[in-house]
Order: C-alpha cells, then structure tokens, then sequence
C-alpha cells in the first residue's frame, strides 16, 4: 500500500542515502523538509543531490513523488503556516527524522536547539498525524559517551560523562523519543561512525574518518594519537540504509532500539587501519602515538604551525575520542530483525582510497600554483611512538 513519508535531513550525507532507497523501493509520496539558505534554495539543494544519484537518469519521474517543504525542524511547528502544517499532519503516515547538528564543537544550547528542539517538534508532528503507523529515529552510537566496553541497544542513561555536545545532545533527545513510545509507533536507530559507500567508496567530506585518511594521503598526517588494539566501530551508509529500510517495514521493531553498527567482532583496529592506508594509498604506515604524548607534541609544536595547520590539528583533536576509546556495540537486535551485518572495512577500504585519491588529485589541479594548499607535512612524528 502506497504510503506518504516524511523525511527529516535529507540534504544530509546518511539522509540523501535514505532518501534513495525509500525512491528505488517504494511507490510511496514523500515530503521532504529541507531548509532555506539565502545561497542555495531548497529545490536546487535537491536538484544536486538526486543529480548525484541518478545522472543518466530522467529525473522528472522522480519529481512527481515528492513534495518540497521549506521549513526548519528546531522551529515550532516546523516554521510552516498552521494550513501548511496541518496538511502535513494529516497526509503523514510514516516519519523519518534524521536532521541533526552533528558538529562536536557548538555551544550546547545550539546543538540542543536541533537536535533535542527539533526531536520535540517531529514528536509533535507525530502527535498531530492521525494515520501516523510508525517514526524512524536516527541518532548515534556514541549517546554512550564517556563509557567503555559492551554497549547494549537498550542502554541510555548509565550515568556517563560526554566528550562532546553532540553526543550530550543526542543522548537528550533519544530520552524524549523513548518517552513518547507508549503513545506513538516509535523505532530508534543508532549508526556508529558511517564512512563511506562500500560500493562506490564516496564519503562525506565532513565525516572525521574520511578527512583524516584524506590528510594521510596528502602527507598532512603522518601520525594519529591512540594504540594499535584500539577499536573502531566502522560501518558503510549502505548498509546503514538497507538495515533501517528492512527495519521500517518490521512492526516488531517498534518500541525498541537498533545498532546499526559492525556489532562486537567485526571493529577494526587502528593497527588494520593502519595497514589497510599503507597499502591502498602506498604510503609508509602512519605511526601511533599514546595520546597524552601526542597532545604535548602538538601543544609545543602549536607555535611553529601556520593558522591553516593549526586548524587541521585542532580537528585531529577533535576526532582523538573516537580513535582512543574502548566500546563496543552490541547489535544483537538488529541481525535478528534484519539478518543483515555490516561487510568488513578490509573489503571496501579499497573504494574510499581510490574516492579519495580522486578528490585529492581534483583539489590541487583546480588550485593556483601559487596557492598554498594546506596540505603539507605537519605531523611528523619526533618523539616515542607505539
């Protein structure tokens, strides 16, 4: 049966995925809340991203099925009109809310004004839909913060610390989803860290994963703070996508919440990143460093870096949790729903190479030779190493 869907963040990386599989899958209507910008007009953000998708394609068909909606997710009732949102309300039968400020660095008001703001809002709209049989929610692994070892699905609030406002945030805002479901048709999804499409290798350029081994390839990096048996939780969007749209079509998912993540033995260690870089980029291995002696290298380097340097160090930092914590996500719940698990990143790794390759080799053939690129030898390790 033809259903009208509702999607949140799809001029987003994971969400313009989702909005693929939901157009190649179905036959259902859907609407597609995307912001305005004073650059860049919404129908024209959408135009790209199905330009992407389908570049041999005629799009006009794809059109006819969705319906733009010009709006904001952390403004009450979504900054329509209370015409426009009611016919909102009442042609919606299926919500999936993957908007979110995934930035690590904003002022904890501001990522609440999303990603918790916003979740209060799509509740409301899920209030207000009388044929409303399910809501997707799409929020992170990582609500698990500060934690270490085996992180089960129905874990929240164990009372740990967070290492950023975003994780702080999203933990906020799945509180509120879990406490709307017993009076709505509610499913949470969690991804780890999504790097790339396993089949194409495209990536994110705002994705940490994928902008370090891109600096790795332009010989910025050289070295990354944390320990060979350190354990990444890596994962494809594609099969982030094709895990939720078998999940979504599962009334047993309702009221529970899934791990769309390698599970507990298929992370990768920094060591097999390591060699899988060396190898697909041709490079001599990048050197782990503990971590307290990497920030003090770069605390005395910190002088010595140029202003465009100093900002990609401070990103390194940024990401450094990720690459030195010790969890673990236990994704038990999804393989019995699904039966689907995440491939290997040995067999894929390949494809984000040769993605990044391209992009690398796109940026310095556009550039001024005269123009500094960035892209220098800036960590060079000097100083003890694992």
């Amino acid at each position: 049966m033809s259903q009208h869907v509702f999607l949140t963040g799809v001029t987003g990386y994971i969400g313009s995925h989702i909005l693929t599989r939901w157009l190649d899958r179905t036959d259902h209507t859907l609407s597609l809340l995307v912001r305005p910008r004073r650059e860049d007009k919404p129908q024209a953000r959408l135009q790209k991203i199905l330009r992407e998708f389908y570049p041999d394609r005629e799009l006009s068909h794809l059109a006819k099925r969705i319906r733009l909606v010009e709006g904001d997710v952390s403004l009450e009732r979504l900054g329509l009109s209370e015409s426009e949102y009611q016919a909102l309300a009442d042609n919606t039968s299926h919500i999936i809310h993957g908007a979110a400020a995934a930035r690590f660095d904003l002022e904890i008001e501001e990522a609440r004004r999303t990603n918790v703001g916003g979740v209060e809002n799509i509740i409301a709209l899920a209030k207000a839909s009388p044929s409303l049989a399910r809501m997707d929610y799409i929020g992170t692994a990582y609500v698990a913060g500060k934690r270490n070892g085996i992180i089960r699905e129905d874990d929240l609030d164990m009372g740990q610390e967070h290492r950023n406002t975003y994780e702080q945030s999203k933990c906020e805002a799945e509180k509120l989803v879990r406490s709307s479901m017993g009076e709505l048709p509610v499913a949470i999804l969690r991804p780890s860290i999504v790097i790339c499409d396993s089949k194409t290798g495209r990536a994110s350029s705002y994705n940490g994963f994928h902008r370090m081994m891109q600096m790795f390839h332009a010989g910025a990096l050289k070295a990354l703070p944390g320990y060979p048996e350190s354990v990444l939780d890596l994962v494809p969007v594609d099969y982030v996508c094709d895990a939720l749209f078998s999940i979504s079509a599962q009334e047993k998912s309702l009221g529970k919440c899934h791990h769309l993540t390698a599970g507990l033995h298929r992370g990768t260690t920094l060591e097999e990143i390591g060699d899988l870089a060396s190898f697909h980029f041709r490079k001599e291995r990048f050197v782990l460093i503990p971590p307290e002696e990497f920030n003090l290298y770069l605390s005395k380097m910190r002088d010595r870096l140029n202003e465009k340097e100093q900002k990609m160090m401070d990103e390194v930092r940024l990401y450094m949790p990720y690459v030195t914590s010790d969890l673990h996500f236990d994704n038990t719940q999804t393989l019995q729903t699904t039966g689907l698990e995440a491939p290997p990143v040995s067999t894929y790794f390949g494809k984000l190479a040769e993605f990044i390759e391209k992009q690398n080799a796109s940026l310095r053939r556009d550039m001024n030779p005269d123009q500094d690129p960035g892209l220098g030898g800036i960590i060079r390790p000097g100083i003890s190493a694992r």
